[in-house]
């Protein structure tokens, strides 16, 4: 009777150790990559497959690079960034957690595709907007793009945000 009790609780101790593995590995899998209407965001963590980093190459270079900021690490040093979006459209959040991934050492890529910003907001913060106005419209027309190429990244990252 000892020696089933015994094994009994082996079993259930293995049970509970391999359920804590598999939630932490359940965990660190979780989605990497977030889809908005006019932003992607590129969380650490995101394995890119060269083939969807292809794809997503041949689409940005179709636009304006102020439109994106992608950088590229490998074991936390900075090897490539790609785009020059201003890092006052992106997500300060998402920043913070690439700038702590790059000090743990972490190899991949991080950061936005897009413009994190309300455009209306943006307006009212650097001018008094006229509908006309050179910098209404170009906002505007900035928010647009920004739009169509999140629109455009959607279908090649759509497998990391799940």
């Amino acid at each position: 009777m000892k020696k089933h009790l015994v094994l009994l609780c082996v079993v259930f101790a293995v049970s509970m150790s391999l359920g804590v593995v598999a939630s932490a590995i359940a965990q660190k899998q979780r989605a990497r990559v977030s889809i908005h209407e006019t932003f992607v965001q590129i969380h650490p963590g995101a394995k890119i497959s060269s083939d969807d980093q292809k794809a997503l190459d041949a689409v940005l270079k179709n636009f304006n690079k102020s439109l994106y900021k992608i950088r590229t690490y490998d074991h936390g040093k900075l090897v490539r960034t790609q785009g020059s979006l201003e890092d006052a459209r992106i997500d300060q959040k998402l920043v913070a957690k690439a700038n702590k991934a790059s000090q743990e050492g972490i190899s991949d890529v991080a950061l936005q595709i897009g413009d994190y910003g309300d455009p209306i907001a943006y307006i009212y913060q650097t001018h008094i907007p006229t509908p006309n106005s050179p910098k209404t419209i170009y906002i505007h027309s900035q928010y647009l793009d920004s739009k169509q190429l999140a629109t455009r990244i959607a279908p090649i990252l759509q497998k990391y945000s799940q």
